[in-house]
């Protein structure tokens, strides 16, 4: 629900999004969510246990979904990420872990886990074996360049490889809060040219310094409770129109990698 008051002046409204930034990741955390599991499901192989690499905003929401259907592992190398996760999810630091699964799922992006790694633990036991492509349709050559998704697909000996691809924003990647702050930037400049809007104010915060600096899971929940927009106008208008056009824009499908 969008919250509505007078602002500085009788002639002047406050409106505050009904949609905050944690919406906005869990929509993101959901398409993804949903163009994997349909991908599995087009397999059709009998998954009882999950491992996850990389806990964080698509690997946390990956491993609710998976308690659906299997055990599930996660496994980072920041143990405070351990507060991400739901109950019934074991989570781990040993990369050793991973050879306890059936299916394999990398969300670590760019310089995540080392073709060392994958060579050593995706063995031929492992169903199956999927990326998250880190790029996306505004990834300069800066950042294609330093995407290594094909060789770890290469080196993995498993048999079902898939990539989840995310685009749709022309962002430089496909991470999750990178999306997000795409759709919050987005959604304000085209609030900004609306008549009679005076200014906005849009909830962009550095999360991610509160989580992996600070380590502090229950702060960056908290922050996630902000309304997604703020906005000054002469009249009444619909911060969540805005927001949920450029959700909308966002594609996610789990390509089948060929190799």
């Amino acid at each position: 629900m969008i919250i509505k008051e007078k602002g500085i002046t009788d002639e002047v409204f406050t409106l505050y999004s009904g949609v905050n930034v944690g919406d906005i990741v869990n929509s993101i955390g959901d398409m993804k969510c949903k163009a994997t599991v349909n991908w599995i499901k087009s397999l059709d192989v009998e998954i009882e246990r999950s491992t996850i690499v990389g806990s964080y905003l698509t690997g946390m929401k990956l491993a609710e979904e998976f308690k659906e259907f299997s055990k599930v592992t996660v496994i980072d190398i920041n143990p405070h990420l351990n507060g991400l996760l739901g109950d019934g999810i074991e989570f781990f630091d040993d990369l050793t872990k991973i050879n306890d699964a059936d299916l394999v799922v990398d969300t670590t992006g760019l310089g995540g886990l080392s073709l060392e790694s994958i060579r050593e633990l995706v063995d031929s036991d492992i169903e199956i074996f999927m990326v998250e492509d880190p790029t996306s349709d505004g990834s300069d050559n800066t950042i294609l360049k330093k995407n290594n998704m094909w060789d770890r697909l290469e080196v993995a000996n498993s048999k079902h490889k898939g990539i989840l691809k995310t685009a749709g924003l022309n962002s430089k990647t496909s991470g999750t809060m990178t999306l997000t702050m795409e759709v919050l930037r987005k959604s304000l400049g085209d609030i900004l040219k609306a008549r009679g809007v005076l200014y906005g104010v849009a909830g962009m915060n550095f999360y991610e310094g509160v989580l992996f600096k600070e380590k502090d899971c229950e702060k960056f929940f908290e922050f996630m409770k902000e309304p997604a927009l703020i906005i000054s106008a002469l009249q009444p208008l619909s911060p969540d129109d805005f927001i949920e056009k450029h959700l909308g824009k966002i594609k996610c499908a789990v390509e089948d990698a060929g190799i």
